[in-house]
């Protein structure tokens, strides 16, 4: 695997590390920091997938995530024709995350890539003041104080995102600083989300920010439109929402 980092954080092999470890990664990953590998191949996606056979020919391609049983059969395709047997049993993927044309496109809290903010991300120290009462679908809008900058916002006082989205899945990047609060209390329709809406990192409806990651807000039994708000401690930053 080859890691081509899209933040700052993920430029740090500590986090590369530890991310490895607890995926369950066992083979080797090298970190791209330049981007040199995602160049030579003028590849434009993460995740990007390039089968290569064993006289090194690339044999098929797939960006972003699904399709995984075709991944599979183009592998085992592959095995056979090399002379390998493939081991018994198909591969299931774990807590992998595919959008659909139902979904709210993802977008960044950043300057240099935010898209559907009401008030668009500015850098430095902002207040922007108390959120609109109506949002249209795929809207998004801070609320209270925010630090911003070309790749994520940072929470300084009374901070708050409200957003009208269509998901199945809510996931947020976020981090924290070595100071400040840890806390985010996710709301669905002005509720605290209950334990079956809850993603694996909300229990009671609150994210603990331990360290820069993808972090699982809200999972419904299907795609659903609500109006999320999240309430940050200071000190939290944020830096991309994805939707499934």
């Amino acid at each position: 695997g080859v890691h081509s980092p899209e933040f700052a954080f993920e430029k740090d092999a500590g986090n590369v590390a530890e991310a490895i470890r607890s995926n369950g990664i066992r083979y080797p990953v090298v970190q791209d920091n330049d981007l040199a590998t995602w160049n030579a191949w003028g590849n434009q996606y993460w995740p990007a997938e390039y089968l290569v056979d064993a006289r090194g020919k690339v044999r098929a391609t797939k960006f972003g995530e699904g399709k995984y049983d075709e991944s599979e059969a183009d592998i085992r395709a592959l095995l056979a024709e090399a002379g390998r047997a493939a081991p018994d049993g198909y591969v299931q993927p774990k807590g992998a995350i595919v959008p659909s044309q139902e979904t709210s496109p993802e977008t960044y809290l950043g300057s240099e890539r935010a898209q559907g903010w009401v008030d668009p991300p500015i850098d430095g120290v902002h207040d922007y003041g108390r959120a609109p009462a109506t949002l249209d679908l795929n809207a998004f809008a801070f609320g209270g104080t925010w630090k911003g900058a070309p790749q994520n916002a940072t929470a300084v006082s009374g901070a708050t995102i409200d957003a009208q989205v269509q998901a199945k899945d809510i996931y947020l990047v976020l981090g924290r600083g070595r100071s400040g609060g840890s806390h985010v209390r996710v709301l669905l329709d002005g509720k605290p989300v209950t334990a079956r809406q809850a993603g694996d990192d909300a229990p009671g409806g609150v994210v603990t920010v331990r360290g820069h990651r993808l972090y699982h807000l809200v999972s419904l039994p299907e795609v659903q439109r609500h109006r999320l708000a999240l309430r940050l401690d200071a000190g939290v930053s944020g830096y991309a929402f994805t939707f499934g």
